[in-house]
């Protein structure tokens, strides 16, 4: 009998696909409002859909726990809040295109690399567990962008999947730079 051996970078890897296929098969994905404007207008899928409503969330709930950055930290923190507000115009521009509602489908759900009130509450106390948090959040959403790219349908939604995975590999190369 052979053995697979598993390492924690393809444990996480296997639970953001494993969590990006649980909620694209529970995703909910009501008819686009109007059709498609053009004939080059490209379908999404549930990963797709699953996707995006998982993603704006994640960067939105990042962005007050980057506000509690101790003065190490402060510089890199500024730059994610630069990078994660960017991605979250993207995110909402393909939320609109998709038909999907701008409610967080995920209001309350406690997953990894989504910051929480709890963790924001635990944040605010102690900032010093910020890092740990920041590894969690870019480790997760680098792993639901992979995820995206091998199962997403749709071009655009794919082609900025591949952006942020490549964003986050620089970003968690720059986290262990300034981390205490």
């Amino acid at each position: 009998m052979t053995r697979v051996r598993t390492t924690p970078g393809r444990l996480r890897a296997l639970w953001g696909a494993a969590l990006l296929a649980l909620l694209a098969a529970c995703a909910t994905v009501p008819p686009p409002a109007a059709p498609p404007s053009s004939a080059s207008a490209s379908p999404f899928n549930a990963t797709d859909s699953a996707w995006i409503q998982l993603m704006i969330p994640m960067n939105e709930q990042l962005l007050p726990a980057l506000a509690l950055a101790p003065p190490p930290l402060a510089a890199f923190a500024a730059e994610l809040d630069a990078s994660h507000r960017a991605e979250l115009g993207r995110l909402k521009r393909l939320r609109e295109r998709a038909g999907l509602p701008e409610d967080n489908v995920h209001a309350g759900h406690q997953m990894p690399g989504l910051v929480s009130e709890a963790d924001l509450a635990g944040l605010r106390m102690d900032p010093s567990g910020l890092p740990a948090k920041l590894r969690e959040h870019l480790d997760q959403s680098a792993s639901l962008a992979r995820g995206e790219q091998e199962s997403g349908a749709d071009p655009e939604t794919r082609e900025l999947a591949a952006s942020i995975a490549a964003a986050r590999a620089g970003q968690l190369a720059r986290l262990e730079e300034v981390s205490p």
